[in-house]
């Protein structure tokens, strides 16, 4: 007789269902709709046919704005259910940061945020907290406990760490910080994949084999995407054809069996559970996510040497007893395996810092720092910050809205007005031990990095709050290695759907589709010195040798002067090639009062040779990399002015010589970029497209676009010769 049809009255499990529903900051509104329509909406509706349950639930931030403009019925509904007992709200960071990732008195702010809210809107005291990403460290009670945080919810991934069997592992558990308390419930990754892709029945057997233990807790928390908005999962969680029959398709049969076995299953709610148990032990743990996410902050190496070892593990059957001693990395690795996240987040503690100095010398609220600090909240929320089986930093809107809310914030909090001297700091920004020059008008932010070959690593548009170079390098992922694969999305049966961290889909937009890696992060006015028979093709597959060292090595730091109309910062490096030196001086002017930059060139070289004569011709280049979101959409391309180019799509590759000027237009921002070259340049313009993992499955990406100007150059100069690159940006 199976579990589902017993009546044990001598055993009993109490489940404590966590569910926790987000969209990101930046997402399409038809994403949000189809959330709601697909995942959100059925699931309560499911759960209001079985009113004796009880659960706990977590909403977003951004996705409570939503609700609240869109579809506030739902909201209304929901704290019907809070009143009535039957759900319990969760806090948290309100845009979902990654809380050990921020200032504290930011985690603090986003908190206390979040709980005003559901107090407010929704009538509840939450007095847990959900974790985002579950990214665990020691120091959190400590935040958590200052801000009323009882309780969280981690992994049990995060307690094998810490030498726990899982086991063992049920309840909940207390950890402190400075005195402070924290009760932690322990996640079952057992039930995380079986709930919803394996049949009900299989749960309900498991839960029978954990209650022969006697009375436990049990927790499952996990995204609410799972239920009908994850590949496949929509027909097999609600629809009684998809999964095998019974009433209703797999939620409802789920809480069919719940409520049959209310004998000796019990469905609590998190606070409801602490309230009534005592602890199960005392714990303190490492710092930890969950196991996926561990894996994924591993450099790209290491994560296939880490798969190797698995299936040798396999292999020789020891996995599971060596699962609690093989650990991935930990969450903040992402700032170091991709530089491009680093800077984001470094421009975040920027803005944090700015406007804590502001507060702190005001005399009192300011409306004007208040709206500041609810787009620093919005630009710190996780999702462009990371990337593993979910776009996140490949997604270039996640990546565009995280840009935009920190320069609304930096806008509200400047003081100088439009037309005022541009102001210059020296500082470490992205905190690698090399100073970076930070050059900010009303109308223009530019970022220089002197240590890498003085790249302008950012470039603001201010007014329209557009930065116009986040591009990620293209780089060596570990799916990558699959594919190959072309695999899809399997159909739901009777016995289960599979996850999507058991499937391999290859999107039509990968297939076949080379794989390019680049040398360096996609910064702009990036140089090159390159043999003149270099060809667009070898230069956009990363196939050419850079000669001199001008690409990636230091430029010394000649001059730094703001005037009240402009800023001039000069740099220079001395390359060698072929025993010959050649002396580069590269200015950049920014205009205080004019959205405008340029970098102008100076070459020399002083030594002579007796057989300078036979050296080949060479090629100076000039990389720009530009985004403006989308490579084929018509409201969004190229212009050439005095040049006839069938193709003006952003996401076009082609030559074009002689060009004194380029244009790069987006009607739905309103702006235009115009790019000037004197002298007149051949240019070579190709879009930077990424092969990059989301749920939906590996697909190419359009980034942006690079475009990058050549003039011809020999490195013996009898006089000097200069070039000059002139950026505009033009509202339409």
């Amino acid at each position: 007789m199976s579990a589902a049809g017993r009546s044990m009255q001598v055993k009993r499990i109490t489940l404590l269902l966590g569910i926790h529903n987000h969209q990101p900051v930046g997402n399409f509104e038809q994403v949000f709709r189809e959330a709601h329509d697909r995942c959100y909406r059925p699931f309560m509706d499911r759960l209001d046919e079985h009113p004796s349950l009880r659960i706990s639930m977590h909403f977003s931030g951004p996705l409570l704005d939503w609700m609240d403009r869109n579809e506030p019925s739902f909201l209304d509904a929901l704290r019907k259910r809070v009143e009535e007992g039957r759900v319990e709200l969760l806090t948290g960071g309100y845009y979902e940061p990654i809380l050990a990732a921020i200032p504290a008195r930011d985690g603090a702010g986003q908190i206390a945020m979040m709980t005003r809210y559901l107090k407010r809107r929704l009538g509840a005291d939450a007095k847990g907290l959900w974790l985002t990403e579950r990214v665990w460290e020691p120091s959190l009670p400590a935040l958590l406990g200052a801000n009323g945080v009882a309780y969280t919810v981690v992994d049990d991934t995060h307690f094998q760490a810490a030498g726990l069997k899982p086991e063992n592992l049920h309840g909940y558990y207390l950890t402190e910080r400075e005195g402070t308390p924290l009760a932690i419930f322990p996640i079952s990754k057992r039930l995380r994949y079986l709930i919803p892709f394996r049949p009900p029945e299989e749960t309900i057997e498991y839960l029978d084999q954990l209650s022969r233990r006697g009375p436990v807790g049990i927790t499952y928390a996990d995204d609410g995407e799972k239920f009908g908005l994850w590949p496949g999962t929509y027909r097999w969680v609600y629809d009684q054809s998809a999964s095998g029959g019974g009433s209703g398709g797999w939620l409802k049969r789920f809480f069919s069996l719940l409520e049959q076995n209310q004998s000796w299953i019990t469905t609590a709610t998190f606070g409801d559970y602490l309230g009534r148990n005592p602890p199960t032990g005392r714990i303190y743990l490492p710092t930890a996510s969950y196991e996926e996410m561990m894996e994924w902050a591993l450099p790209t190496e290491a994560i296939l040497e880490r798969e190797a070892l698995v299936k040798r593990l396999e292999a020789s059957g020891l996995n599971e007893a060596a699962a609690g001693f093989l650990r991935g990395g930990f969450w903040n690795y992402f700032l170091v395996k991709y530089p491009e996240i680093n800077l984001m987040h470094k421009k975040a503690q920027y803005v944090s810092d700015q406007l804590a100095c502001l507060e702190a010398s005001a005399r009192s609220r300011s409306k004007r720092l208040a709206e500041a600090r609810s787009e620093l909240y919005r630009a710190q929320g996780n999702d462009a910050y990371w990337h593993g089986l979910f776009g996140g930093y490949y997604l270039n809107y996640l990546r565009h809205a995280v840009h935009q809310h920190l320069i609304r914030a930096e806008n509200l909090l400047a003081s100088h007005p439009a037309g005022s001297a541009v102001r210059l700091t020296e500082t470490d920004l992205d905190r690698d031990g090399h100073p970076e020059w930070l050059v900010e008008s009303s109308r223009i932010n530019l970022y220089l990095k002197p240590s890498d070959g003085a790249t302008a690593i950012e470039i603001d548009y201010r007014p329209k709050a557009v930065c116009l170079t986040h591009l990620p390098m293209r780089r060596p992922e570990a799916y990558h290695q699959k594919l190959k694969m072309q695999a899809g999305v399997a159909a739901p049966s009777s016995d289960g759907i599979p996850s999507i961290h058991d499937l391999t889909v290859v999107k039509a937009s990968a297939v076949n589709r080379q794989l390019v890696y680049d040398r360096h992060p996609r910064w702009s006015f990036r140089d090159h010195l390159i043999r003149s028979d270099t060809t667009l093709a070898r230069f956009e597959a990363s196939q050419y040798e850079d000669l001199g060292g001008f690409s990636d090595q230091a430029y010394e730091t000649n001059s730094a002067e703001s005037e009240k109309e402009k800023a001039v910062l000069s740099f220079h490096r001395t390359g060698t090639v072929k025993d010959l030196s050649l002396t580069v001086k590269k200015d950049y002017t920014l205009w205080a009062s004019q959205a405008e930059l340029a970098v102008q060139y100076t070459f020399h070289s002083p030594g002579l040779t007796p057989d300078a004569s036979r050296l080949a011709p060479y090629l100076w280049g000039v990389e720009l990399n530009l985004t403006l979101l989308a490579g084929a959409d018509p409201k969004r391309y190229y212009r050439f002015p005095g040049k006839i180019v069938e193709d003006t799509q952003l996401c076009s590759t082609g030559v074009v010589e002689e060009a004194s000027e380029v244009h790069l237009v987006d009607e739905w921002q309103g702006i235009e970029i115009r790019l000037e070259f004197k002298p007149a340049a051949r240019l070579w313009r190709f879009p930077i497209e990424t092969i990059s993992q989301s749920e939906e499955g590996m697909e190419s990406n359009y980034q942006g676009s690079c475009i990058t100007a050549l003039w011809p150059l020999p490195v013996l100069l009898r006089e000097r010769r200069e070039g000059r690159v002139r950026m505009e940006i033009v509202e339409r």
